[in-house]
């Protein structure tokens, strides 16, 4: 989605706000000068209850400020106010916008300050100059240049689906504007310090304190799970044939039903010999599905899937047969965000029948395979093999089917609402020393509806885990931020499996094992059994109603746009 210019920005919000405001209609003919002495009277009552509602959030002053500000500026924008509407005193929806209009534009004033780290250094002046910033230090800006902008679009969207009849998908795009954040934050801390960078430090959590509350706000409302039956309907008609068995997708295809097709073939036979080619082709913010038929092959080469580049699905030869791979990694001096061999930024991607490997290595540290940070992504059949921080799920809602997950520390992290349906997850073999972790959330907000649902999957082993004399502990998971959220249900869990289960991030703050919700039910084999496990607070046996708030339907909406990818799906525990 485009960024709006600050001024369109500030009509539309404006136009959003009054939308949101309760009105009541006067018509008897001194309803003017009634309005007028009404309003004056509510003025007081109006404030209290911003107070009231602001006071709930996690910054009560930011909220009353800003949205006092915004509600004027929208009041006053009125022109139906001067006879037959009566402004009521704020709810929370309008509060909500307001709070999102306050977000956009603190947010929007750290551009300048983030593409000024992006701009190259000034030839030094003398023997003394500070040295020119490391490539290390220039990644983490481009990271944080990048997802300001993706951050920008989220509460864009979000302050347009709020106002509108179909609000599902909001505190997604608020909690993906935090994922952000974080990630922003993660790669600075691995730079150097300067004056520059800590005072950008302190302008981002400031800004970020009106994207808190924002959230706060929505969550309230506690009316967000979902898009409505007529959005569904609208992606299921654009991709209904989408992706199905015995589908043979050749460039030929192009035809009346809105999908494009783009053919790779190392020989040569397709459009293109590379992936990155092929997704650089693609229509750029279509509404229609272009699938990127990979033929059998072995592709050497980072691919990114940027924002612009909507819809796009990934058909493969098969798992064993179709493989993107590359080996950057943090070793090499790659941010985490940037080691990913295949990155997914562009929303409604698919991906069937391939395999994203990244070949860096257990001593390497953190080389992802696969980064997905795009709402409604969906993976069947697929493969993603490495060793540390094999799959970032990183943000937004996601589906992973009959996948085959290889790795070692933290196989899957991130903070993505992400369901792991009847996948296989295959712990390596670390470096000495090292456990293996299977899950990794990254949930930094209670009011984030993210979290990781591992269900009827199967929990084994690698060759080479199996055939080792090393002694290794494998855990289900551990709580990379305060408030993670991670499930196992109905799932085989092999003899490899640590009797602890789970395992505090180190050097966690005291308590965090308190705020974490990590739970299992229903799961069976060797790894499964409950005696031995941790007596964290923040560790649950589910029963069937908390273990049903992390399915397909609870957890990423699946129900509402699931159905047009063809792809297969269990939508309850």
């Amino acid at each position: 989605m485009a960024t709006l210019s600050p001024p369109v920005l500030a009509v539309f919000l404006a136009v959003l706000l009054l939308a949101a405001m309760p009105t009541t209609t006067q018509c008897h003919r001194h309803g003017s000068r009634h309005h007028a002495a009404a309003a004056k009277a509510r003025t007081p009552a109006a404030k209290v209850d911003v107070d009231a509602i602001c006071r709930a959030t996690p910054h009560p002053d930011s909220c009353v400020a800003s949205t006092a500000a915004h509600l004027d500026a929208a009041a006053s924008a009125s022109k139906l106010a001067a006879a037959s509407v009566n402004l009521l005193p704020p709810n929370i929806l309008s509060v909500a916008l307001a709070s999102l209009r306050g977000a956009l534009s603190a947010v929007s004033s750290l551009s300048p300050a983030l593409a000024a780290a992006l701009s190259p250094p000034p030839p030094p002046r003398s023997t003394t100059s500070p040295p020119p910033p490391s490539p290390l230090r220039r990644g983490a800006a481009q990271d944080c240049f990048d997802l300001h902008a993706a951050t920008l679009a989220s509460l864009t969207r979000s302050a347009s689906l709020l106002a509108s009849p179909v609000r599902g998908g909001v505190r997604a795009h608020l909690a993906a504007a935090l994922a952000n954040k974080a990630t922003c934050l993660d790669g600075l801390a691995t730079a150097s310090s300067t004056p520059d960078m800590d005072s950008l430090l302190a302008s981002l959590d400031d800004a970020y304190q009106h994207v808190t509350n924002s959230l706060s706000l929505v969550a309230r409302r506690n009316n967000n799970n979902g898009f409505s039956a007529t959005v569904a309907n609208i992606i299921h008609n654009h991709n209904r044939r989408l992706l199905e068995d015995g589908d043979d997708y050749n460039s030929d295809d192009n035809n009346g039903d809105n999908t494009v097709v783009i053919t790779v073939a190392k020989d040569g036979t397709g459009n293109y010999k590379t992936v990155g080619e092929a997704v650089a082709a693609a229509p750029n913010n279509s509404e229609g599905r272009t699938v990127i038929r990979v033929k059998s092959g072995t592709y050497e080469e980072n691919v990114e899937v940027p924002p612009t580049k909507t819809n796009i699905a990934v058909v493969g030869d098969g798992r064993d047969s179709t493989v993107i791979t590359s080996g950057r990694s943090a070793a090499d001096g790659w941010t985490t965000f940037r080691t990913a061999t295949f990155g997914v930024s562009g929303e409604g991607f698919m991906a069937r029948d391939i395999t994203f490997r990244n070949t860096a290595g257990a001593a390497k540290g953190q080389a992802v395979a696969l980064r997905v940070n795009a709402d409604r992504s969906a993976f069947y059949r697929c493969g993603v093999e490495g060793h540390q921080d094999t799959l970032y799920a990183h943000s937004f809602r996601q589906f992973y089917r009959e996948c085959a997950i290889t790795g070692t520390v933290d196989l899957v992290f991130g903070d993505a609402a992400a369901v792991l349906q009847a996948c296989r997850l295959v712990a390596g073999l670390p470096i000495a020393g090292q456990s293996n972790v299977l899950t990794a959330q990254a949930r930094g907000d209670p009011n984030e509806d993210t979290g990781f649902s591992v269900h009827n999957c199967t929990v084994a082993a690698s060759p080479e885990l199996l055939a080792s004399d090393i002694s290794t502990r494998t855990f289900l998971g551990r709580p990379w931020r305060p408030y993670a959220r991670a499930v196992v249900m109905d799932s085989y869990l092999g003899p490899l499996v640590d009797r602890a289960g789970w395992v505090d991030w180190p050097g966690a703050e005291v308590g965090r094992a308190d705020t974490v919700y990590f739970g299992e039910y229903g799961n069976d084999g060797p790894g499964a059994g409950m005696d031995g496990r941790v007596g964290w607070a923040g560790f649950h046996e589910m029963g069937y109603d908390e273990a049903a708030q992390f399915s397909v339907d609870s957890l990423i909406s699946g129900d509402e746009w699931l159905t047009a990818t063809s792809f297969p799906y269990d939508d309850d525990v």
